[in-house]
């Protein structure tokens, strides 16, 4: 898990970065610079703001209040925190 960030570069505004991994290690400019302004199909995107509330609205506190990175479990007891549940994450290709 990380954190995107957006950088001002005029003539062209606001770019995504993913500022986590940084320069890749390529000689080839393309390779090297692609985690700055390239925004890929294959990144999964679940918020562009923070802090947000959620829907349906949680009952109880977040287990991460500012950030949605994992996403948040709860049920009639209270929040699930972190560590209390895992989950798993598979792409599957679908046919055309």
């Amino acid at each position: 898990m990380h954190d995107w960030s957006q950088v001002y570069f005029e003539p062209y505004g606001w770019l995504y970065a993913d500022a986590s991994r940084g320069f890749m290690d390529s000689d080839d400019p393309e390779i090297k610079w692609f985690n700055f302004g390239n925004f890929d199909r294959y990144r999964l995107i679940v918020n562009t703001d923070y802090g947000r509330e959620l829907y349906p609205k949680k009952k109880f506190f977040r287990s991460e209040p500012v950030d949605f990175q994992r996403g948040e479990v709860e049920w009639k007891g209270g929040n699930l925190y972190f560590d209390k549940w895992d989950y798993n994450f598979k792409v599957v290709p679908m046919s055309k």
